[in-house]
């Protein structure tokens, strides 16, 4: 695949998973996207699987369930049927179906095991955090998308940091943003996905590259948690505020993505120690 070539498909396939993440509810159907990334139908499948590793339809069926599987466990408030229509399922038997086939157990059932002794620890190591409760403002980002939740995330930081210095900004000075996408005690981690950002000016003219792309983060309302510590301590932190923290609140999880704002990121300093603001994005129970 020729260098301009392989630029163009990486940046049309990164429109295309932002579109899908910003509404996992939507009918995404190839041919819609294919359309809105200007591509036939049969050439976009192909190269979404070359590119992703998995079909379109196995890509958003997959982090569908991941959506439910999480909400089962930490908005214990909302009925299985809220929570398919959340993660758009159109009824319960394909939800169940589908839940079942990826999961091994149904919806219920999974609902009913127990919290692994392993996160009861880590809970246990966690004081009560303290929460605000707000927005995190809309934001343009450069961004690295990266499979794998472990220390090969510092070569998606180490790729959008190189991109920041050819367009001018340096490194030092930009403010870093974290997308967790996937829950590693569900997910092996292996295939997690995450995407490393740095924020770019609002009026900034910037073109992305073969494997940068540029995209714009919503306004989202968030539960934000200022944490500090060493690398492995923020899985801590997130068992607590996802097992503990989230499911006594007023609020549940909606399914977009967590964010870490990083002001010392554990994944390329030195000491591997983290200093960050973590928005989980939320809305009020019903």
């Amino acid at each position: 695949m020729k260098k301009e070539t392989q630029r163009d498909y990486y940046q049309r396939v990164n429109e295309v998973l932002y579109q899908i993440h910003l509404d996992i509810t939507k009918e995404h159907s190839v041919k819609t996207l294919a359309s809105h990334i200007s591509m036939s139908p049969f050439h976009f499948n192909r190269i979404f699987k070359k590119i992703m590793g998995e079909s379109l339809h196995t890509y958003i069926r997959r982090i569908r369930l991941e959506h439910g599987a999480n909400a089962l466990l930490f908005n214990p408030d909302s009925s299985v049927r809220e929570i398919l229509q959340s993660c758009g399922f159109a009824s319960n038997s394909s939800f169940t179906h589908a839940f079942k086939e990826h999961f091994g157990v149904t919806p219920t059932k999974w609902r009913e095991i127990d919290t692994p002794s392993e996160i009861k620890q880590n809970i246990d190591k966690i004081k009560p955090l303290h929460v605000e409760v707000g927005y995190f403002e809309k934001t343009k980002v450069a961004y690295v998308r990266h499979k794998g939740y472990d220390k090969s995330i510092k070569s998606a930081w180490i790729r959008v940091l190189e991109f920041c210095n050819q367009i001018g900004l340096q490194s030092r000075d930009v403010e870093m943003i974290g997308l967790h996408h996937s829950n590693p005690n569900i997910v092996k981690s292996e295939d997690c996905h995450y995407v490393a950002s740095v924020k770019l000016g609002e009026f900034m003219q910037v073109f992305p590259n073969s494997k940068v792309g540029i995209m714009e983060i919503p306004k989202i309302f968030c539960a934000k948690f200022s944490l500090q510590g060493s690398y492995g301590d923020l899985m801590r932190y997130m068992d607590y505020i996802y097992y503990e923290w989230l499911p006594n609140s007023e609020f549940e999880k909606s399914h977009l993505p967590s964010l870490a704002n990083y002001h010392k990121n554990h994944f390329i300093s030195e000491d591997e120690r983290f200093d960050l603001d973590f928005y989980v994005p939320i809305k009020y129970r019903q």
